[in-house]
């Protein structure tokens, strides 16, 4: 009745075993090259953990991936250990899961409730760019944001309206809290700084007015 618990517990003393001689007095460096024979020993050792794992996360039907997202998850482990802080049984399995966890994010994301009642599906965008006699063309695949010529051509509209009134205050010597003014107005924004909310509404204007009249007079030279 006995033996399953002791063959449990040696199991687990060969991991840790094996995580501490491929760690112990080795730099990071030397632990991301550790020895085949070892990590595949370990990988043997931890199968029957992945496989639980992997039937758990509802991965069976794509094993071989969640095997090999699951070997990098003990790779990361075995560089990542410090064993002070945590057994290294416990400090893969966290890593294996953290992986298991993103695969099936990645391939499950369109099974979600909320995705299929919002019509998403997961796709790659590789598939769509090779040929198929029922897809179109390579090549003939784009992903297109309509709005994003026009967000990129605001974005570098403003940064250099930024850059010119710089160099405008610079020739003004104009305060801080002038220049914060200025922009505000400039960008249609409500002014947050302590001391342009200090002035009125007016005093703010007027601040505009002159450093607009200023800027006019200066570009001229």
């Amino acid at each position: 009745m006995g033996r399953p618990d002791q063959s449990a517990g040696k199991s687990s003393r060969s991991i840790e075993r094996i995580a501490r001689e491929l760690t112990a007095e080795h730099s990071a460096t030397r632990r991301a090259k550790a020895p085949d024979h070892q990590f595949a020993e370990l990988l043997t050792l931890l199968g029957p953990r992945i496989a639980r794992m992997v039937r758990r996360y509802g991965l069976c039907d794509m094993r071989d991936d969640a095997e090999q997202v699951a070997a990098i998850g003990v790779h990361r482990a075995l560089v990542s250990f410090d064993p002070e802080r945590a057994s290294f049984s416990t400090h893969v399995t966290w890593q294996i899961r953290g992986e298991l966890q993103g695969l099936r994010h990645r391939m499950r994301l369109d099974q979600r409730r909320s995705a299929r009642i919002a019509g998403i599906k997961t796709v790659a965008i590789e598939g769509l760019r090779m040929p198929d006699a029922a897809c179109a063309p390579a090549g003939d695949f784009e992903v297109v944001d309509d709005s994003a010529q026009a967000r990129s051509e605001r974005a570098a509209s403003d940064s250099l309206v930024r850059a010119f009134m710089h160099g405008l205050f610079e020739r003004l010597s104009a305060p801080e809290h002038e220049r914060v003014i200025v922009i505000d107005y400039l960008f249609e924004r409500e002014t947050r700084s302590r001391e342009a909310l200090s002035r009125t509404p007016e005093q703010r204007r007027q601040i505009v007015r002159r450093t607009f009249r200023n800027c006019a007079r200066i570009a001229k030279v």
